[in-house]
């Protein structure tokens, strides 16, 4: 009895697996269409950055916890307040997908957040703002290196070969930019992004 009862919930984990995988390669495959199409919208708002990452960095640790994963995420922003105006869910998606990848290629170790801001001088209206996520696992393929962020380009058979792809239009879609790179160290690789930050001296308080 308790044979069949742990079969049939193996049978059954696998279902939800699966299920799962199928829903994000749907996903994934409506986001390449509405991009390609031309059809892609952001839906903007001003938000605090450092708060959605450390959401996304909480959810995250709860799933490896519970998978008993051996890899610690450390998360560590920069000590200034960054409001940005962008698609909350978008970026949210941009991060998650991020570490999605480092998971998937680091067994232990650490996944490392920082968030940094670049030309801070006043006269400067381009103030950025770059997130880098950097891990330590077995790095980026040098095959792939190169075509890192186009379609269907792969080393896991968990993937789509979509995600960074999306990722990439999203980041651009925001006036920002991606890249990755192996570290110089020859552990891990560690992924870069950069976003339009709105300075605190332009933010409008509404107080109607």
């Amino acid at each position: 009895n308790n044979l069949k009862q742990e079969t049939l919930k193996e049978y059954l984990q696998t279902i939800v697996r699966n299920a799962y995988r199928l829903q994000k390669l749907v996903e994934d495959i409506l986001d390449v269409t509405k991009i390609e199409s031309r059809i892609f919208k952001l839906n903007t708002e001003l938000f605090e950055l450092n708060e959605v990452i450390s959401n996304v960095v909480t959810d995250y640790e709860n799933i490896i916890k519970n998978k008993n994963n051996k890899v610690q995420i450390l998360y560590q922003p920069n000590r200034n307040k960054i409001f940005v105006n962008a698609d909350k869910t978008r970026l949210t998606q941009v991060i998650s997908n991020i570490l999605d990848n480092s998971l998937k290629f680091t067994q232990e170790g650490f996944i490392i957040i920082t968030t940094r801001i670049t030309n801070k001088e006043k006269e400067d209206k381009n103030h950025k703002v770059i997130v880098i996520i950097k891990d330590s696992g077995i790095g980026i393929d040098n095959e792939i290196l190169p075509r890192l962020f186009t379609k269907f380009v792969t080393k896991s058979n968990q993937g789509t070969g979509l995600g960074l792809f999306i990722v990439k239009k999203i980041i651009e879609a925001h006036g920002g930019k991606i890249w990755a790179e192996n570290n110089s160290n020859g552990i891990g690789s560690t992924f870069y992004f950069t976003l339009p930050i709105v300075k605190t001296s332009e933010i409008v308080i509404d107080r109607g």
